[in-house]
This record gives C-alpha cells, structure tokens and sequence, in this order.
C-alpha cells in the first residue's frame, strides 16, 4: 500500500504556491480519515525525560566497524593468517613460490609477506571510486627493493611505484593512486619487481576518510544527532583486551574474536581450530572472526568528538581483570601524573576524556558468555571491579550487568546495590512480518514487561530507589533486513513507553548503530543510508522534550496508535509523539489544539510496512510542515508534532 500522507502533503504544498504568497501564512488544513481525543494536562509538572535515551551502541561484529565505520579498504592488511592459505587468507598471489610468510619477522605480531622479485600478493572485490586513495605499506628489506601498487579493473587500473631504501628495520613507504572509475572489482595487487622484501601492515583508504573513518558515515551520523554510544561490546567484550587497541596503530595484533571464533584451547589440535576457523569466517566474514584492533579506545573517542556525543565506556568482567579495569578507567581518566594517563597522553592525548558512564561486563547472566559464572560469585566480582575503578575515579557511574526476567537482577540488587548506580537490560522483541500491529505489540509487551519488573524490584529494596534501568541493547531479533519503516514504528513505541515511564531510566542505547542487527545507518560501497529505526531515533532526538507530561489516546482496535507527550520547560510548547501503523490518517483532538499558537509536524513515513533505504532508492522519507491548523498523523508513519498553546 502506499502512504497517505505523503501525497496529501504534495497536494497541498501545490495548493499553497497556487494560492500566491499572502496565503502562505494561514494554516494548512491536512485530510483525515477518522478522529481520536489524546488527553493531557497542560498544567502538569512533567518528569525530567534523560536525553540519553536517544543512545547507540556500536560493537565489533559482522560490518558494524570494519566494512562500515571504517575505512580501510584491504582485508587482514596485518597477515593473520599466511598469505595464500586457502579458505582462511584473503590474499592470493600469482607465484606461491614466490611468497612465503615469516611468523618470526614481523611487525605487528603476526606474519609478514616475505616477497622475491617477480612475486605478488593481491585480493579481489575492492569497492573504488573516482578519487584519491591514500596508502601505506612497511618493508624490511637488507638490499632495498622495487614495489608496484595497483588498483585493477576491466574499466582501467591506476598504478605507481615506489622505491624502497634497504635496511635492516620495518620502515613506512607511503604512496597514492587516483581512481578514475568506480566498480567494486577492483583488484588490489602490490609486486615486486627489483629485489626482495618483507611487507607487513598494508593499508590502502579513500583520501577522504576522518581519522580513519568513513566520512559519508559519520556524516549520516550526525544526523541522527545520538547523545552517547555505547562501545565495544557485546559478547565481543568478554574476549576483548581494550590494551590491544592503543598506541601505533600498524603494531597493534590482530586478535581471534574469541566470542564467535573459539579460543585456542578450545581446540584439540591446529587443524581442528583451522577446520572450525574456515567454517566461521564463511559464515561471519573476515572481520567477524578477525579482530584488526585498528579501531580501538582513541579512535572509538575520536568519533563521539566528531558526532559531539558522549561515551558510555564497556568493562570486561568475563576474561578480563580488575588490573586492566583499573588500567582503562586511569587510561580514560587519568592525569597525565599517572603511568596510564601519561601513556594517553604519549599516544596524543594529553586532557583526560573524563567518561563519567561505565559498564561492567556485558550479559553476565548467560552461559554463552565468556567468563559467566552463578550470581552467586559473580556478585563478588562486580563488587570487587567497581571499588577498584572507583579507586582510581570516584565520580565514574557503574552501570551493572542485570537480566530482570530471571532472579539475576534480584540477586544484584540484593549483593551489589551499593556498587551499581544503575542496572543494564537488554531486550530483543520478536518479529511478526504478517502482523505490523502485532509487530509493534510484541515490542510494547516486551519493554513494558522489563519496566514491571524493574518496578517490582525498586519495591523490593526501596533503598536503592535511584538506581535506574540503563537499556544498553534493544532492537527486534533475528534481522535478516535493514531497520524497516515498521522497525521504525516498533522504536517510536519502546520510546513512547520510555518516555511514559521516565522516572526509570537513565540511558537507552539502539543495537546497532551502522549495518549489524538493524543499524540505523547501512553503508554500501559507495555511499551510507539511514534505516527506519535511525529517522525514528533522530526524530525523537530533536523534536521531543525534556518533560513528560501523562497523556493517554483512546484506544481503537483498527488504529492502535501509541501516544507520549513532552513539553518544554516553561510550558508553553508541547511535543506529541505519534506512531500511527494504521492504514488511515488520525486527527487527534485536545482542547489544547483549538488555540495552539502554532503546530509543527515532523514524520517518518513510506512506500511499505517493510521499505528500507539504499543509495538507489529511498522508499523512506521524512516530512517537515510547518504552520498546521490540525494535528493530523498520517497513515504509515511516525510523528512529533510540535504545538505552542502560548
């Protein structure tokens, strides 16, 4: 079906130019299908709505970083596995008797390439475009040697040489190709053609990358204006050593993910683990299984910096110490007087980051969880985190793994509640693609599940009244798509009830931010797009305020809209959050509404219950109208109306 409300606007915007400039400044009258009263008091105090509700989370799985955040353009640019190792290296060469890997001589703690004269090493599927690309490559070679790098295509190739000096050290060789089409074909080939070397840490990346990072990304980013992100994990945290992604970036290692790839003792012998690695990289892709580390604290950092949000920093309590704890948190924190804040600042960042929000752990509940325990000891272990990070800064704020379904959450109340400011959830509702009622029903009974629950325990130990649920992972389960227009609709209600039930929440953050589990951003080779749940985020994020104000809609069983209502802090505005999954466009009334000194509307709407955007076709869209006469929600859609009643 198509949308309403998009034609009715069109028709309008029309209506207004013919009616020449003088008419512009009356109100427009928007077409309805049926009416409902949403009730609300203007007099209401209104409780204080955290913005940080609006939060992201970002982790190192499937393209969520690699492939979408970052910019790199070559796979496993630090040799993990040996070069031509079939089913487990990305590159090839030409001449295997040309190229071997030395696991001896390297620079990152990997393999280096060690290359003859005449010998190659490339890989395929590179994404290029019309422009610049800046790369690097090290070389040790004793007697110097001759390299070739090219971007090859049916279309063309680009190609330079570079002379390499002999030595006995890894030295940096920069080097430059323009591309003059664009095709994600393109082979990546670096040659020897005088004398012999061994290559490590190749790097090849569009000349307009930020840091290292996608600028047409980060761009789509901003607009989605989040508040805070959430990193690095997810299950990847319980393997992860935040250590490893410090410092000269070329010399970090690759690292197995050992969430998703297994660690090495989990293996009876190297073939076994080969054998389960060749599986796995097929089936998560390279940097599922692969961790470069070349995205690590600083870069996570730089990015917050450049989107102007805060971090909400993760902890390992699986297979990480309270030794690397207190490290991260005098790393972040620190003054440049302590050896962790003085190692920042070595690494180019001399003013503390000063990250007041701290997770410990990550579902700490689950038994798939690297280092899970019972309750019964883990309870220590938060304990026994928490004092030592709050050693190093007493004004951080903890934030506790909790699962408030099962007991654990009681158990952390009752043993950690004076070392948790707040208590993590995550929920994950199940998708209904015959239903979009349903679909949304299945999000509004899971959150407003989590909210009793969370209630329940507050009653229980009312001296921890103020600790408040911090949801650090939602979204629906099992995505097999980007965020569709109805995944959209399904965030605008788990919001509306945040929002409802404000007085429970400090922070909320979307699973994910960019591609993985419906990001609110998909990248594709050649440019970024933003999903249903991200212009639902976005919209939110701009047009709601900071107080809610207690409302209801009257309920009808062939519309089921979900209502919130926020007003600013004199008052004198309110913003109406609608979403309206209904095939009809609703006019909602209030009293309020007759004499609004003005009414703004700003939705999400489309093609489809199931559109989504790429870089072809958008069959999402935003509307922006001003100078409304009627609060009307369009068919399909979700809405902020924004009315001044003085």
């Amino acid at each position: 079906m198509k949308a309403t409300g998009k034609m009715t606007i069109c028709a309008l915007m029309i209506g207004c130019f013919a009616l020449g400039a003088a008419s512009c400044g009356q109100k427009k009258e928007e077409a309805f299908d049926t009416a409902l009263p949403v009730n609300f008091s203007l007099n209401g105090q209104g409780e204080y709505v955290n913005p940080l509700i609006y939060g992201q989370f970002i982790e190192h799985i499937e393209t969520c970083i690699y492939d979408g955040i970052w910019a790199e353009k070559v796979l496993d640019r630090k040799f993990y596995y040996e070069v031509g190792d079939s089913g487990l290296s990305p590159w090839k060469t030409t001449e295997s008797a040309l190229v071997s890997s030395d696991a001896q001589t390297n620079l990152s703690g990997g393999h280096s390439a060690y290359i003859r004269e005449g010998g190659d090493i490339y890989q395929g599927d590179i994404s290029v475009e019309e422009k610049g690309y800046e790369g690097y490559f090290y070389c040790l070679s004793p007697e110097g040697c001759t390299i070739t790098v090219s971007l090859e295509s049916e279309n063309g190739s680009a190609e330079t040489t570079v002379a390499v000096s002999g030595g006995s050290q890894f030295t940096k060789y920069e080097y430059s190709l323009k591309g003059t089409y664009q095709t994600t074909e393109a082979t990546f080939r670096l040659k020897v053609t005088d004398g012999e070397g061994r290559f490590d840490s190749l790097s090849l990346m569009p000349e307009d990358n930020y840091l290292g990072m996608r600028l047409d990304m980060l761009n789509e980013l901003k607009k989605l204006n989040s508040p805070i992100y959430r990193w690095p994990g997810g299950n990847f945290l319980s393997g992860y050593d935040w250590r490893d992604g410090i410092g000269d970036r070329d010399r970090r290692p690759s690292r197995r993910n050992l969430n998703y790839m297994g660690q090495e003792s989990d293996f009876a012998s190297e073939e076994a683990m080969i054998t389960s690695d060749i599986v796995n990289l097929k089936r998560l892709g390279f940097y599922g299984g692969i961790e470069p580390n070349d995205f690590g604290l600083d870069e996570f950092m730089a990015m917050c910096d450049y989107l102007g949000a805060e971090a909400l920093m993760m902890v390992n309590t699986g297979l990480g110490t309270i030794e690397e704890a207190e490290q991260q948190v005098e790393y972040c924190n620190g003054s440049v007087s302590t050896e962790y804040g003085a190692l920042r600042a070595q690494n180019g960042h001399e003013e503390p980051y000063n990250i007041r929000y701290w997770g410990v752990g990550n579902e700490m509940f689950g038994d798939w969880q690297l280092g899970h325990v019972p309750v019964s000891e883990y309870v220590n272990i938060h304990n026994s985190f928490v004092k030592a990070m709050k050693a190093k800064d007493p004004d951080i704020l903890s934030i506790a793994s909790g699962e408030n379904s099962s007991t654990w959450s009681d158990s952390m109340f009752a043993s950690c509640g004076d070392h948790m400011d707040f208590i993590a959830e995550h929920m994950y509702a199940q998708q209904d693609n015959t239903d979009v009622f349903a679909h949304l029903a299945n999000m509004r009974t899971n959150i407003e599940y989590r909210i009793a629950n969370h209630r329940q325990l507050l009653a229980k130990y009312p001296q921890y009244a103020d600790v408040k649920i911090a949801f650090t992972e939602y979204a629906y389960d099992k995505a097999t798509s980007a965020s569709r227009l109805k995944d959209g609709m399904g965030i605008g209600v788990f919001l509306n009830a945040v929002i409802n039930n404000s007085d429970v929440f400090e922070l909320c953050c979307y699973s994910s931010t960019v591609n993985a589990t419906q990001g609110c951003v998909t990248t594709e080779p050649f440019g970024a797009v933003t999903q249903g749940a991200g212009y639902v985020l976005g919209l939110y994020r701009d047009y709601v305020f900071d107080h809610r104000v207690q409302s209801n809609v009257r309920y009808s069983e062939s519309l089921q809209l979900d209502v919130s209502v926020t007003r600013s802090e004199d008052g004198s505005t309110f913003a109406i959050a609608v979403v309206n999954p209904s095939e009809y466009a609703v006019k909602l009334t209030n009293a309020a509404f007759e004499s609004a000194v003005s009414v703004e509307r700003h939705t999400l709407t489309g093609d489809y219950y199931d559109s989504y955007n790429s870089t072809a076709r958008s069959e999402m869209w935003t509307e922006h109208v001003e100078n409304l006469k009627n609060v009307v929600a369009p068919a399909m859609s979700v809405s902020v109306f924004v009315v001044k009643v003085r």
